[in-house]
């Protein structure tokens, strides 16, 4: 669906010009209104001999923030790059999109999720009832906990996790903020007193964790990636930059889990963004194997 358009004109110039199409705003504004409208891909059509410079800057601000950018190059006897739905043969299609999100890069990891944890749901399906009642006999309030997190291109979804504090943790988030052990703008306390009876195991084994399977098989999550940030830690980025790790699907597991589990904010960031820069099967494979042994020693899980 188109959302509008940007441009070097004001908005009464293109509105003449094109009264269909929303004016979003001019063209040094692109950055704020990807991020503002939640775009998922940008389409340039801009004459190349003039705008040369434009397409340099279109092209940086959709890699910093993870977002697909097609240029349509109108040149004579031009052969397509790559096809795309509603250019003409006589356009070449130069596509900027991550290697995860593309043919069989894209569809491998996707099966391979499925496959995984569709297996792993039906190994540890009894478990998964054991923990379930375990948390309703040891605490009032529901099985699972249900958070607003971000996802892929900035996607809001709901991630599940087996409830490992009292029912009213969040509206108590305030009250415990002066415990918070983490750097920059994360949030994590150690020994929480909010924690239920059981939520401290739980949490400590990553069990409380195992319900994202579903997310998973939804395609909400991946089995690996950046992990999945709170809505109000995605508001408060600062840095285009970090932006690059909605590029790719957001992961049970991922390559700051299996270094250590760090509590400062900018050290994840920076090891989620190597993640998407450095992305193939090979290093989620790695992370698969190098998990089970993080989890067992417990690392940062508290």
């Amino acid at each position: 669906m188109l959302m509008g358009a940007v441009d070097t004109r004001l908005q009464r110039e293109m509105g003449a010009a094109f009264p269909e199409i929303p004016y979003l705003g001019r063209l040094t504004d692109l950055g704020s209104v990807i991020v503002e409208h939640c775009i998922d891909e940008v389409q340039v059509a801009l004459p190349v001999k003039s705008c040369l410079g434009e397409f340099a800057g279109i092209h940086e601000i959709g890699k910093a923030l993870g977002i697909p950018v097609v240029f349509r190059v109108q040149l004579l006897e031009c052969a397509p790059v790559r096809t795309q739905s509603g250019f003409d043969g006589s356009a070449c299609v130069v596509y900027n999109d991550h290697p995860a999100n593309r043919g069989r890069g894209r569809l491998a990891k996707r099966v391979i999720d499925i496959l995984i944890a569709g297996g792993a749901l039906l190994l540890v399906s009894p478990l998964l009832i054991l923990i379930a009642i375990a948390v309703k006999l040891t605490s009032r309030g529901p099985v699972f906990f249900k958070q607003p997190r971000v996802g892929f291109r900035r996607r809001e979804f709901r991630m599940w996790k087996f409830r490992t504090m009292v029912r009213n943790a969040e509206q108590l988030r305030k009250e415990v903020a002066v415990l918070n052990s983490a750097k920059g703008i994360s949030f994590k306390i150690v020994r929480d007193p909010r924690l239920t009876r059981i939520g401290g195991f739980l949490r400590r084994t990553s069990l409380d964790e195992l319900p994202q399977l579903f997310n998973i098989l939804f395609g909400e999550m991946s089995l690996v990636g950046p992990r999945p940030i709170p809505v109000w830690v995605a508001d408060q980025l600062d840095d285009a930059a970090y932006y690059r790790r909605f590029h790719v699907a957001p992961g049970l597991t991922g390559w700051w889990q299996v270094e250590g589990r760090e509590q400062d904010f900018e050290r994840m960031a920076e090891q989620d963004l190597y993640y998407v820069d450095n992305w193939s099967h090979a290093l989620d494979l790695k992370i698969l194997l190098n998990t089970i042994p993080a989890v067992l020693k417990g690392h940062g899980a508290h």
